[in-house]
């Protein structure tokens, strides 16, 4: 009995080592490169760009890195996180983006009434949490507050292969051999026109709002990521991005106005006219597409606030 026990033992053992191994070879496989885009916090690395994007989707879509460093003289970085409108969120980029960087001059923030002040213990939203499964097998001490934000477990953050294999990971780093590394610094306008067929439209994003009662929440939330910005040197301006006109609503669109007034946050609100009611622009009701962007620059490239946030 006793020696069917050791051998139990050293077979595991052995076992727990080839897990080891595996794990080890496939965290030196991806390295540098990007599963699925959204994976890019040890690939955006000693970029030290010049401007910064801050944001979820709405950022990651529409701000054209290539436009903003050919027309403003910038190098810029687009972090925005696909899927997390949550200010938490952005401030635990900015924090990961600096841990590697040196601080940007300027800072631009998607801030929109669809953006959520829940701190980071609070948050609920677990959109992509495969995508950063990468790191929650022993995380680093840079990695730490992302796999706490997603939560991950002990057996996730412990067990070698587990969160490769539950999150359904392996294909995606096998696939990645051979792959170009990760390009920061590449735009990701999308190509399409809204196809309202399969994605009629509707006032369904309204109830993603945040309401009066949140306000407080949210102003606390980008007062933190301003208080990054001005400890590093850094100049933070926040952009409202149009929205299509049916899920437009004035008053709600002027509360993230009145919150940057309040503290005193340079604030440029794209809710306008020629670019709301136009539904050629986007792809979504919140999302603008590539000739909708086109015509966003456009406009930007002349946008007497604008230009004086990068020459002051």
């Amino acid at each position: 009995m006793k020696k069917f026990l050791l051998y139990l033992i050293r077979f595991s053992l052995f076992l727990v080592g080839i897990a080891f191994l595996i794990q080890f070879i496939l965290g030196l496989v991806i390295s540098g490169k990007s599963l699925n885009e959204v994976d890019n916090l040890e690939q955006t690395s000693n970029i030290n760009a010049t401007l910064v994007f801050l944001g979820s989707s709405r950022c990651w879509v529409q701000f054209d890195t290539s436009f903003f460093d050919s027309t403003f003289n910038q190098n810029s970085a687009n972090i925005g996180v696909d899927g997390h409108s949550e200010l938490a969120m952005a401030t635990l980029r900015l924090k990961d983006y600096l841990s590697r960087n040196k601080p940007p001059k300027f800072v631009i923030l998607s801030f929109d009434p669809l953006m959520n002040g829940d701190s980071e213990t609070m948050n609920e939203n677990l959109i992509h949490k495969d995508a950063f499964a990468r790191y929650s097998f022993f995380p680093t001490e840079k990695n730490t507050p992302f796999v706490t934000y997603f939560k991950f477990n002990t057996a996730e953050k412990y067990i070698p292969l587990y969160s490769i294999f539950k999150y359904k990971l392996l294909d995606d780093c096998v696939k990645s051999i051979g792959a170009k590394k990760y390009d920061p610094s590449a735009s990701h306008l999308v190509d399409r026109k809204w196809d309202t067929l399969h994605n009629p439209i509707t006032m369904d994003q309204k109830k993603y709002y945040f309401k009066s009662d949140k306000i407080n929440a949210v102003t606390k939330a980008l007062s933190d990521l301003n208080k990054i910005c001005i400890q590093n040197n850094c100049k933070l301006m926040c952009v409202q991005t149009p929205v299509y006109k049916v899920i437009y609503e004035k008053t709600t669109f002027e509360r993230t106005q009145l919150i940057c007034q309040k503290l005193n946050i340079p604030f440029l609100d794209l809710s306008r006219e020629n670019f709301k009611d136009d539904i050629n622009l986007f792809y979504s009701p919140t999302h603008l597409n590539k000739y909708g962007v086109s015509k966003m620059n456009l406009f930007l490239k002349d946008n007497a606030q604008l230009n004086a946030f990068f020459k002051n």
